[in-house]
């Protein structure tokens, strides 16, 4: 009997200890330390992010901005393949290049992209 409770106990302090080491590892996300560089900013998959951004954007406002290009960004894993990409990009209005932010949520595994947020710098 007292082996089945040191079994028992020694298997819930394992655990504890991979939840605990696993939760360190896909923690939230947050200005602090979840963000990371996008070291490839040049990577055809960021440009398709830019591009569809700025389609989003048009589409919700009516605007008629055109994608120039990425200047640089960043992206911030989820638990269960959710991920973030907080974009600076180019786009031109009316003939001039302006900057611009676009978060943009993305959920791999169900082919789901959302923008988030798309504001002018």
């Amino acid at each position: 009997m007292k082996s089945k409770k040191c079994l028992y106990l020694l298997t819930l302090l394992i655990l504890s200890l991979y939840a605990t080491a696993m939760g360190g590892r896909h923690g939230g996300l947050d200005d602090e330390g979840g963000w990371q560089p996008i070291k490839n900013i040049t990577d055809p998959y960021i440009k398709v992010l830019g591009e569809v951004s700025v389609q989003y954007y048009n589409n919700w406002t009516s605007s008629h901005l055109s994608f120039v290009k990425v200047l640089n960004g960043d992206t911030s894993g989820h638990y269960y393949g959710d991920f973030q990409y907080r974009l600076v990009l180019e786009a031109k209005d009316s003939g001039l290049t302006k900057k611009y932010q676009a978060i943009v949520l993305e959920r791999r595994y169900e082919y789901y992209r959302n923008l988030t947020s798309f504001t002018p710098l």
